[in-house]
């Protein structure tokens, strides 16, 4: 079950990224704008918005995905190196970092009405998933 976990873990942290790497690529190339913009805004309204706001807007897109890249990297290696062998300190720290990530991913969401839920439920359920069923292998004796 320890392996089934991992896996799911390792599953949210590709998909995580993946989308932090494309939005990162979209907006440091100039392909396009922060996607939030087209969430939350109607074009006329991204039409009248100073472009000082949205290069700020980007500015924070670029900030927040690249540390999303960093961490899904990292998140990824501690999951292949040290969950896999059935290291309980690091099910601690993925509990509490990607916890923490997903709570603040939720709470950034609530004062737009929750524009990114299509993203954030997901995630949730795969960090619930992985976590639960690697917990349960690590403290309940089964490390398969």
């Amino acid at each position: 079950m320890l392996r089934r976990g991992s896996i799911v873990l390792s599953i949210w942290s590709g998909i995580n990224f993946l989308l932090a790497a494309s939005i990162l690529t979209i907006v440091v190339f100039h392909i396009g704008n922060s996607p939030i913009l087209a969430l939350v805004f109607e074009n006329s309204e991204i039409a009248s918005l100073e472009s000082k706001v949205i290069a700020s807007l980007n500015a924070l897109t670029i900030l927040y995905n690249s540390c999303s890249v960093v961490l899904s990297v990292l998140v990824w290696l501690l999951i292949r190196k040290n969950l896999i062998a059935g290291q309980k300190w690091a099910f601690w720290v993925l509990l509490f970092v990607i916890g923490f990530v997903e709570v603040m991913a939720f709470i950034a969401s609530a004062p737009i009405g929750n524009a990114r839920w299509q993203v954030n439920i997901p995630q949730s359920v795969l960090y619930v998933v992985g976590i639960g069923l690697s917990g349960y292998s690590l403290f309940k004796g089964d490390k398969k």
